[in-house]
């Protein structure tokens, strides 16, 4: 069953810590070291869902999607 905080844009620190399966401490010094993704909005932060699934990628050195294929023909006169 998913409920709206499963869909939610945004998380809380807390949120994206329980998801990282790190403590809440780590989940804020990363944050505060510019290294996990995140929005303020005045005194609140949260964790864009789409930044963390990137930052989880990148740590994972999982590699990025392929740029697309352009393929170019001139016509010859």
């Amino acid at each position: 069953m998913t409920t709206a905080t499963d869909q939610s844009l945004l998380l809380t620190v807390a949120e994206a810590a329980r998801l990282l399966r790190i403590s809440r401490n780590l989940a804020y010094e990363l944050v505060a070291q510019g290294q996990l993704p995140h929005v303020r909005l005045g005194r609140v932060i949260r964790v864009p869902r789409r930044g963390l699934e990137q930052w989880i990628a990148c740590q994972a050195g999982l590699p990025d999607p392929p740029p697309p294929v352009l393929s170019f023909n001139p016509q010859r006169h």
